[in-house]
């Protein structure tokens, strides 16, 4: 996949946000992450997809986590501010923080799973290449 590619899906990604809005997330009905994926209580919601992408629309509340899984490529659009704590599997920890409007390409290869440690809901739009 080449960059131009990615900028293309970020972008899709980005006016899908901007003509939605928050609203669009609070309105709609959002599905919990289905049993078996480690305590995977935020929510998420599939914008759009096709055989190259995913486009979802993930909210973690405060305390919220995420299950342990690779994000290397993953393009992420932050909507709220937002502090989260990965933990990798050797146990070891990074506290990030993200400000509203803020984008960026995760480049950590190894998996990890999230957790939001912040005081407000973390609201992001993550789009994934198959």
């Amino acid at each position: 996949m080449n960059s131009r590619t990615l900028v293309a899906a970020f972008c899709a990604a980005a006016l899908t946000l901007a003509f939605s809005g928050t609203a669009f997330a609070q309105g709609m009905a959002m599905k919990k992450m289905p049993m078996g994926q480690i305590a995977g209580q935020y929510t998420v919601k599939t914008l759009t997809e096709n055989e190259k992408m995913l486009v979802r629309d993930v909210v973690y509340k405060p305390g919220d986590t995420g299950p342990m899984q690779s994000r290397d490529g993953m393009v992420i659009y932050h909507i709220t501010n937002s502090t989260v704590e990965r933990t990798f599997a050797d146990g070891s920890k990074q506290v990030v923080t993200q400000k509203a409007g803020e984008a960026e390409i995760i480049n950590e290869k190894r998996p990890y799973s999230t957790k939001n440690i912040g005081k407000n809901t973390n609201h992001l739009i993550a789009v994934t290449l198959k």
